[in-house]
């Protein structure tokens, strides 16, 4: 898939969510507490992207902590690697979030990263974001939709009315 064959999304995250509470100060290096971890990490600005759309699926789209996994370790192929979030439904994967830096250029070489997670764990939706762009799709029986926004968790929505 080329580059012009990817539909990105403008949805900037980064400026959502202020996270300022979770944030401290230690030996001159700021970190960021994970809801889904429970513990600080270094803020990095993937670890900002990652950390907002935690925001993001709890807060925005109804997704609770518990669903929610981060930097799951994967084996395939004796490939060794992190999935950076992976939302689990009814046991089984279904949205898988590749988070980069904002700087990062989001590409095809990105897109393959992705779908290397897809053919592992066989989600539902993929999402590859800087925090600024998205490309958010869905697969189904007839190929890949792409998306403008994750969408909601509908079970969660159902026990709110």
């Amino acid at each position: 898939m080329t580059q012009n064959n990817i539909k990105t999304r403008n949805y900037n995250i980064l400026n959502k969510w202020n996270i300022k509470n979770k944030l401290k100060t230690f030996n001159d290096k700021r970190y960021v507490f994970c809801l889904i971890r429970k513990k600080y990490y270094l803020l990095t600005k993937e670890e900002l992207v990652r950390q907002k759309i935690i925001y993001y699926l709890i807060k925005n789209r109804g997704y609770k902590v518990p669903e929610i996994y981060v930097e799951l370790k994967s084996n395939f192929y004796n490939i060794k690697n992190r999935v950076d979030i992976i939302v689990i439904k009814n046991k089984r994967p279904f949205i898988i979030v590749e988070c980069k830096s904002p700087e990062v250029n989001i590409s095809s070489k990105y897109f393959d990263q992705i779908m290397k997670y897809y053919l592992r764990f066989k989600s539902q939706y993929l999402v590859l974001t800087n925090g600024i762009k998205n490309i958010i799709f869905e697969f189904k029986n007839n190929g890949i939709e792409f998306l403008k926004k994750i969408p909601k968790n509908k079970k969660s929505l159902y026990l709110l009315n």
